[in-house]
């Protein structure tokens, strides 16, 4: 009996939480902070990115500048 009991109380748990999922994000201000790591995220990758585009020119430049050498 006790495990219906426990069961019942779960399935009462996700049912509030899907149905009033927006309410308790509000509550929590959730979303700000879900946007503040987004944009942290975006940086970050975009930041990889220039990282990534400047390595591949200073190699392009050492190549160019062992040729000149030779």
């Amino acid at each position: 009996m006790l495990k219906y009991i426990v069961i019942a109380l779960i399935g009462l748990g996700v049912y509030l939480g899907v149905t009033y999922k927006d309410q308790i994000e509000d509550v929590t201000n959730s979303r700000p902070m879900e946007e503040v790591q987004d944009m942290y995220e975006d940086a970050k990758d975009q930041a990889a990115d220039k990282a990534d585009e400047l390595s591949d020119k200073a190699d392009e430049l050492s190549s160019q500048l062992k040729d000149l050498t030779k």
